[in-house]
């Protein structure tokens, strides 16, 4: 369960937020506006400086897939820098917000103006590579309801409080899972004691107790 102890070190630092404004365009996009389409070929690197941005893909059925939610000083784009690849998701604002849109030369002026720009990138694309490896492990190996304790566990070190405010279609929705699916698998957490009900979310019990069971669950499952 490694990959969810590196979430902190990809988000931007404050100070180099403040570096990175004079080489790009700040832009404000209202709730539910499209950033970025999959498939889309533009060049360059985008670090949320305010609001909530979704990041996902939508089913042959319609229904939109959840990937991840960025928040202030996370960052995407990567890999149209530094493998010319297209977009792989949809980005769309979840809330009001401000992201900062650095092209490609620009991008290149920064990182020579500001080495630990560049080194903070690369560190931050190892470790997001490690996560989704990790994640799609898990897919393959932990039944639903140990992602599950995972992705709570992720939420309680990224935000560092017990009280996870996510409903069961959050879940659902991060997982890719029915919500029926998510219901079951959050009743063997609450039959476990690792989490109790909340009103608008779950708040885990004991952290250490999570900790635990999140160890010995992925230790004892075949490699």
């Amino acid at each position: 369960m490694s990959y969810i102890h590196g979430k902190q070190q990809t988000i931007m630092p404050d100070e180099y937020v403040e570096l990175c404004l004079p080489f790009g365009t700040l832009r404000t996009y209202a709730a539910t506006a499209t950033i970025h389409d999959r498939g889309s070929k533009n060049k360059g690197l985008s670090v949320v400086v305010s609001g909530e941005v979704k990041i996902g893909n939508y089913g042959l059925d319609g229904s939109y897939q959840i990937t991840t939610i960025l928040r202030r000083g996370d960052t995407f784009g990567e890999f149209t820098l530094y493998a010319s690849l297209a977009r792989t998701h949809h980005a769309e604002a979840l809330t009001e917000c401000k992201v900062l849109q650095i092209p490609e030369p620009a991008f290149r002026s920064l990182t020579s103006q500001h080495p630990a720009i560049a080194e903070f990138i690369t560190r931050s694309l190892a470790i997001k590579l490690h996560s989704a490896l990790e994640r799609l492990d898990d897919i393959r190996r932990l039944p639903t309801h140990v992602q599950l304790a995972k992705l709570i566990y992720q939420s309680y070190l990224t935000s560092k409080h017990v009280f996870i405010p996510l409903r069961q279609s959050d879940y659902a929705e991060r997982l890719g899972v029915t919500v029926l699916t998510a219901h079951k698998s959050l009743t063997k957490l609450y039959d476990l004691k690792l989490i109790e009900k909340r009103y608008g979310g779950v708040a885990i019990t004991q952290v250490e107790r999570l900790e635990g069971f999140l160890k010995e669950s992925s230790s004892l499952l075949p490699l």
